[in-house]
């Protein structure tokens, strides 16, 4: 384990080990403000389990406050962020690019067992994903906490991204440039076979002139 993985570790040692996320929290809240108002509701309202409703209110009490993020503020906040930062360079240092992930060549398998997936990794990933948390609790972006949109890639732009030998190989594309110099039908530039093609035209013309050149030679004698 990283140094830095120890102090993220050391920092978020008082937030939950799985944090609820943003729209979980505010479920239950809106569940505890319902069973807290049929708690208080006024002794002429009748029909209503005012102790059960106590009783479940005490519950998801208790789970909002052992179980969702602690915000961060000042100094830990900051240094909470730094380690983050840099737990996650680690992570992805160990990521297989999304190409890898989709296409899966020989020995994708075994490298993913070897890196990302191993308990090391993924203890990175979990205390990565409690800070992400901890440092913006009330973010309602569902992807707060997703370690895939950081996934690394192979290719940055580019026409396709072909593995020979791979379960998914996909298919052969040709780059904006190779499609200008070949389009549909015949090259616009000077291949090896439009060179072999000219000199094959102009050795022809050749023969045709000295075969011409001969027939009147010999008309010329038959005379």
């Amino acid at each position: 384990m990283s140094e830095a993985v120890k102090q993220l570790a050391s920092a978020l040692s008082d937030q939950p080990t799985n944090p609820l996320r943003n729209h979980q929290v505010q479920e239950y809240q809106s569940e505890a403000a319902r069973l807290q108002s049929v708690v208080n509701a006024p002794p002429y309202v009748t029909g209503v389990d005012r102790g059960g409703a106590a009783r479940q209110y005490k519950q998801v009490a208790k789970l909002l406050d052992e179980q969702a993020a602690k915000p961060l503020s000042g100094a830990k906040k900051d240094q909470v962020a730094k380690l983050a930062g840099e737990v996650l360079e680690e992570i992805k240092g160990a990521m297989l690019p999304s190409e890898e992930m989709r296409r899966n060549p020989a020995g994708a398998v075994g490298k993913f067992l070897r890196t990302e997936n191993s308990p090391e990794v993924q203890a990175k990933i979990q205390h990565w994903k409690r800070a992400q948390l901890a440092l913006e609790p009330g973010s309602n972006d569902p992807d707060l906490a997703n370690v895939e949109r950081f996934r690394p890639t192979m290719h940055m732009g580019g026409p396709g991204t072909f593995m020979a030998g791979a379960q998914i190989p996909g298919n052969f594309a040709m780059s904006a440039q190779a499609k200008e110099n070949w389009p549909l039908g015949e090259p616009t530039i000077n291949t090896a076979v439009a060179q072999v093609r000219k000199r094959e035209q102009t050795q022809a013309q050749k023969d045709a002139l000295v075969r011409a050149r001969a027939a009147r030679h010999a008309k010329k004698e038959s005379a």
